[in-house]
């Protein structure tokens, strides 16, 4: 009995399309990968609850305080994961002080600061100038204004 014979007479019995779908189903089934989990494996819960207690205990406390205290009891646990663990338990970061913000600095050192500008101004001559512009940020005043290659009696300031 040759291969074709027998395949001849199973299709008989079983049916051509039958055949080619087991055939598919099989070769799905060997070509599919294991159902496990992708990934890193989960904070472990004791874990979790210890990143979450000092959260609530010290709302002030950050990311890097609470992975200090954590690392003095001998768990090593990322910035990252304690940011992620406080975020899904609704526990936000720590609140920042007033007076890092940009506001602040600005208001501090205002009297000394400077902002300058460089920008094109185009004439009704169709004259490209350039202008380098630069105002006091306390009081708001221009300290100084050049157009380069202007002579010193158009310089103003």
């Amino acid at each position: 009995m040759t291969l074709r014979f027998l395949y001849m007479i199973f299709c008989r019995i079983v049916g051509r399309l039958t055949l080619l779908r087991r055939h598919r189903h099989l070769i799905a089934r060997h070509w599919t990968y294991p159902n496990r989990r992708m990934g890193r494996p989960a904070t472990d819960p004791a874990v979790v609850a210890l990143i979450q207690k000092p959260a609530r205990e010290n709302p002030r406390w950050g990311y890097e305080r609470i992975r200090g205290e954590l690392r003095n009891l001998g768990h090593r646990v990322s910035s990252a994961t304690i940011r992620r663990v406080l975020k899904r338990a609704r526990l936000g970061p720590a609140p920042r002080r007033a007076d890092d913000r940009w506001r602040d600095f600005l208001r501090v050192h205002a009297a000394s600061a400077l902002a300058c500008d460089f920008f094109t101004v185009d004439t009704v001559t169709l004259r490209r100038l350039y202008v380098f512009f630069v105002v006091e940020v306390g009081t708001r005043l221009p300290a100084d204004f050049r157009l380069p290659g202007a002579s010193r009696s158009s310089r103003r300031g």
